[in-house]
């Protein structure tokens, strides 16, 4: 937005604008009159051709893939709490993945075989016992299960 601004005299209402613009990637041709106001105005003050173009070729790359920043903060954030409930309480990250399906990223059977592999007992469905929902159970002496200590909270 500030390159539009400083290079192209948009206004901060021009700039939203094409900031809301680049937002709509899914959309076609609605960045295409901003990116020609970009280049005519570049043009205007003085920029060559070639590089109004590539600057407006950056705008098109940047809102096909770019990630505003408040998102990719709070994605980081979620991103960094599921690798520490993951490392710390696998069986309840299992259990409230399970009970948030269906995702659409990993069925329910990669997650259960991912953290069989880290020690987890995952148990099957079973009517005379299972609950509605995925729960924790206190695990069974000698199995291997991960178990909630209040120690876990303290580690960072």
């Amino acid at each position: 937005m500030q390159i539009a601004m400083l290079a192209a005299d948009f206004t901060a209402g021009e700039a939203d604008q094409l900031r809301r613009a680049m937002g709509a990637w899914r959309r076609r041709g609605g960045l295409e009159p901003h990116q020609q106001k970009l280049v005519k105005r570049m043009l205007a003050k003085g920029y060559t051709q070639d590089f109004a173009d590539r600057i407006a070729k950056l705008v098109e790359g940047l809102g096909s893939y770019g990630f505003p920043e408040s998102h990719a903060a709070s994605f980081g954030l979620l991103a960094y709490v599921s690798c520490w409930i993951k490392r710390h309480h696998p069986d309840a990250l299992l259990a409230g993945l399970l009970n948030s399906q269906p995702m659409g990223f990993y069925a329910p059977a990669q997650l259960a075989r991912d953290v069989r592999e880290h020690g987890v007992v995952v148990r099957p469905v079973d009517v005379t016992v299972s609950d509605w929902k995925s729960t924790l159970e206190e695990p069974v002496q000698g199995e291997a299960s991960h178990r909630w200590d209040a120690t876990d909270f303290n580690d960072t």
